[in-house]
């Protein structure tokens, strides 16, 4: 399955209305998708790419894993702390954004599914109410690939709960890219929402970190993608 040529605007781009100049704002950078869409590898392509002069501080629930996994050892399945994985992260996360005002200057990526509407708002307008910067980028995938990355990284989602952040990414999906739709009110929080394709998401994540007032131009022409043969 190939996914048909971008569209060239993006679901919200930053605004660029004249005013003042804006004050320093810390900045947020999450990135969302399916498990197995690839976020990690996303970011970490991206972070390798920086050569910013401001810090950039990566939270992804992997790094988590990795500690509770040395911690407890190879007797203890990953099944049995997963809910602990995700709610130490989500807590590490929902604690970095209250932060935002001490942390001027700093760049804060969030790996996160954002298959939760209630949970992109209620984190975009904590973010927004903490002085954040906030960038939003979906990284689009079809079902197959996401499958086939998640056995690439050696962990695949129970079937019932992938089915479960399928059928949420699909509806969350369709409220981005549906002609003439009104825009979710779970987009409201956030500065700017773009929704890219795997394959373009290293790239994005690079231009956002080099630009951090919004998307780059050379970004922004191939933010949307239209929708993939979405397998059933």
């Amino acid at each position: 399955m190939t996914a048909r040529e971008p569209s060239p605007a993006t679901v919200r781009p930053p605004s660029t209305a004249a005013g003042p100049p804006e004050p320093a704002r810390p900045d947020l950078i999450m990135v969302g998708g399916i498990p197995g869409a690839g976020k990690s590898t996303a970011i970490e392509a991206a972070l390798r790419a920086d050569r910013g002069p401001v810090p950039v501080r990566a939270l992804d629930s992997d790094q988590v894993r990795r500690r509770l996994a040395a911690r407890l050892g190879p007797r203890v399945a990953y099944r049995r702390y997963r809910p602990w994985v995700h709610t130490l992260h989500l807590l590490r996360v929902v604690g970095w954004i209250l932060l935002g005002p001490e942390l001027p200057g700093t760049r804060l990526v969030v790996h996160d599914p954002c298959t939760r509407p209630f949970r992109l708002r209620a984190l975009g307008r904590l973010a927004e109410s903490r002085g954040w910067r906030t960038r939003l980028v979906l990284v689009d995938v079809d079902r197959t690939d996401a499958l086939a990355g998640q056995r690439d990284r050696g962990r695949v989602v129970r079937p019932d709960s992938f089915a479960r952040h399928w059928e949420r990414w699909q509806r969350l999906r369709s409220e981005l890219t549906v002609p003439f739709a009104p825009e979710p009110d779970w987009v409201e929080p956030w500065d700017a929402v773009a929704l890219v394709h795997r394959d373009d998401a290293a790239a994005t994540l690079t231009g956002l970190l080099g630009c951090p007032t919004g998307f780059p131009t050379t970004v922004r022409a191939a933010a949307v993608t239209e929708p993939l043969a979405l397998a059933s």
